[in-house]
C-alpha cells in the first residue's frame, strides 16, 4: 500500500473519519496503530528495528534530561547519536564500505576476505533515524525536553504521513501538535484534499510519465549527448515533481488530521543560486544539515578555509545520507564546491555582472542566475542518476560537450517521447508553472485557492482529478522513499 494506491486513499478515509469520533486522550493509539499498520504493509520485516529505534531514543532521551552536568549529557548524547547511527551504518552503509575496502585491498595487494552479506535497506531508516538524532541532540542541549508519554513519542517517531520520505520534523513541532486536541475544520479537510488532489497530479502525470523515459536513455549502452543532456533535465523536473508530490501528499494528509507539517520545497528550480537552491530544496534536510552537521562543525571558526571546510563536509554527509555509492559521494562533493566557489567569487561575479550592463535589466539578470544555477544542478544530477562511477563520468562528459546542445541533436533527441507523452508533458509543464507563477505573485497559492468561489476551486480540483485518472500513470513508490 503505496500513497498512490485506491487501499491507500481508504486507510486514509477510515482513519480520518475515525479520528474525529474517537476521544482525544485515545486518538495517539489510533495514529499508532495506523503508523505501523502502513509501515508493515509496506516493509512489515523490519517493524522490530523500527520499534527498538523508538524504544532507544525514548530512554536515552530520558536518561539524558536526568543528568545534572553538561558534560554528562554530552557523552549520553554521543552514545545515543553513536547506536542510532549504527543502526543506519549497518544496513545501508556495510556493504558500500565493505566493497570499498576490498577495491582498496584489490588495488594495493592486501589479503581482505570480508564477504559480501544479502542485507535489505529497512524502508525510511534515513528519515526516521535524522529524526532522532535531531531530538536527541535537541534534549541534550535543552532545547526540547525528553517526552514521557511513549504513546505520542512512538507517534512522533512514526507518524503515518511523513514516516516514509519526510518532511523531517522537529520534536518541537510535531509533539505539541499531537497532544493538543484537534477538531474538524472545513479549511483544513479542503486545504488536505487539495494538496493530495495536487500531489497525485505531479506524481502521476509528471514524475511516472517521465520515469521510463528517462531511465530509456540513462540505461541505453550508447547515448548520444543530446540525450543525456535532455534526460539529465528531464530527470531533474522528475525527481522535483515526484518528490514535491510525496511532501504535498504528506502535508495533506496530516492537515486532514488538524496537524501541520513542514514546507520542504519552495520552486527550487527558480534558485538564483546553489545556496538559495538548497533554501529551496529538501528543505527539512537542508536545516536539518545546519543545525546539526555543519553549525558545530564551524562553531568558533572565523579562517574563511575553516568556514569552506566545514561546508565541504556538511554536504558529503548530505551525499551520503543520500545513497550508498561513491556517485553520490561525488555529487554531494560537488554541491559544497559549488556553494564554496559561489561564496568565494561572490564579489568578482558581482562586480563581471555589472560591467555586462546585468544591473541595469534586474529582471535579465535574476533569469540568468536561474539558468545558471539550474544547469549546476542538473550537471551534478548526472552524478546521481548513473549507475556507477564510470558511467557518471562518461555521461558528466558528453554533458558538457559542446556538440551535444547542438539544435538538430536536441531536436533528434526529443525522440525518446512519444508523441502523446510529449503532449502530456507540455500541456502538465504549463499547468504547473501556473500554480507556481501564481506562488510567486500572489504568495500562497493555496490562499489564492481558497478565495476563489466554489465553482472555480471544484473546476480545477475536477480537472487535476480527471487528467490524472485518463492520463496518469503509478510506478512503485517515491523516489525518496528508497534513501
Amino acid at each position: 500500500m503505496t500513497f498512490i494506491s485506491i487501499e491507500f486513499l481508504l486507510f486514509l478515509t477510515l482513519i480520518v473519519g475515525t479520528y474525529y469520533v474517537v476521544p482525544h486522550r485515545y486518538r495517539w493509539v489510533l495514529l499508532l496503530l495506523a503508523s505501523y499498520v502502513f509501515y508493515a504493509t509496506l516493509s512489515v520485516q523490519f517493524i522490530p528495528l523500527l520499534l527498538i529505534s523508538t524504544a532507544f531514543t525514548y530512554v536515552i532521551g530520558i536518561l539524558i534530561e536526568k543528568q545534572e552536568r553538561k558534560e554528562q549529557k554530552k557523552r549520553l548524547m554521543w552514545v545515543g547519536v553513536s547506536v542510532l547511527v549504527f543502526f543506519l551504518g549497518w544496513f545501508k552503509y556495510f556493504n558500500f564500505v565493505n566493497d570499498s575496502l576490498r577495491s582498496f585491498a584489490a588495488w594495493s595487494g592486501f589479503d581482505y576476505d570480508v564477504p559480501y552479506r544479502e542485507i535489505v535497506l529497512p524502508l525510511a531508516i534515513s528519515f526516521y533515524t535524522f529524526q532522532a538524532i535531531s531530538y536527541v541532540v535537541d534534549v541534550s542541549r535543552g532545547k526540547q525536553k525528553a517526552e514521557r508519554h511513549y504513546g505520542y513519542f512512538s507517534v512522533y517517531f512514526a507518524f503515518i504521513p511523513q514516516l516514509v520520505a519526510g518532511p523531517i520534523e522537529r520534536a518541537k513541532k510535531l509533539l505539541p501538535q499531537l497532544k493538543t486536541e484537534q477538531h474538524l475544520d472545513y479549511d483544513n479537510i479542503s486545504y488536505g484534499i487539495q494538496r493530495i488532489i495536487w500531489g497525485f497530479f505531479k506524481k502521476t502525470l509528471i514524475a511516472d510519465r517521465l520515469a521510463p523515459i528517462v531511465a530509456s536513455v540513462f540505461n541505453s549502452p550508447d547515448p548520444t549527448g543530446s540525450e543525456i543532456v535532455l534526460a539529465t533535465m528531464l530527470f531533474s523536473i522528475q525527481l522535483f515533481a515526484d518528490f514535491s508530490a510525496c511532501s504535498d501528499i504528506a502535508i495533506g494528509c496530516a492537515r486532514l488530521l488538524g496537524i501541520r507539517l513542514s514546507e520542504n520545497f519552495k520552486q527550487p528550480h527558480f534558485a538564483v543560486s546553489i545556496a538559495d537552491f538548497w533554501n529551496r530544496w529538501h528543505i527539512t534536510l537542508s536545516m536539518w544539515l545546519r543545525d546539526y552537521i555543519f553549525m558545530p562543525l564551524a562553531k568558533g571558526k572565523k579562517k574563511r578555509e575553516q568556514i569552506y571546510g566545514a561546508i565541504l563536509a556538511t554536504f558529503l554527509v548530505s551525499g551520503i545520507w543520500h545513497g550508498a555509492a561513491w556517485n553520490f559521494v561525488l555529487w554531494g562533493l560537488i554541491h559544497g564546491i559549488y556553494r564554496v566557489f559561489g561564496d568565494h567569487t561572490k564579489q568578482q561575479r558581482e562586480k563581471m555582472a555589472s560591467w555586462v550592463g546585468f544591473d541595469r535589466v534586474p529582471t535579465l539578470h535574476r533569469w540568468w542566475k536561474i539558468a545558471i544555477t539550474f544547469q549546476l544542478v542538473c550537471f551534478s544530477r548526472v552524478f546521481f542518476q548513473s549507475h556507477s562511477m564510470a558511467e557518471a563520468f562518461s555521461h558528466a562528459k558528453l554533458y558538457v560537450t559542446p556538440s551535444s546542445w547542438a539544435p538538430s541533436g536536441m531536436l533528434q533527441a526529443i525522440q525518446i517521447f512519444s508523441l502523446l507523452d510529449l503532449i502530456i508533458f507540455l500541456v502538465v509543464f504549463v499547468v504547473v508553472h501556473l500554480f507556481q507563477h501564481i506562488e510567486r505573485t500572489r504568495g500562497s497559492a493555496w490562499d489564492w485557492m481558497a478565495r476563489q468561489s466554489a465553482v472555480t476551486s471544484v473546476a480545477i480540483n475536477l480537472f487535476l482529478i480527471i487528467s490524472a485518472f485518463l492520463f496518469g500513470v503509478s510506478s512503485q513508490g517515491f523516489v525518496y522513499g528508497g534513501f
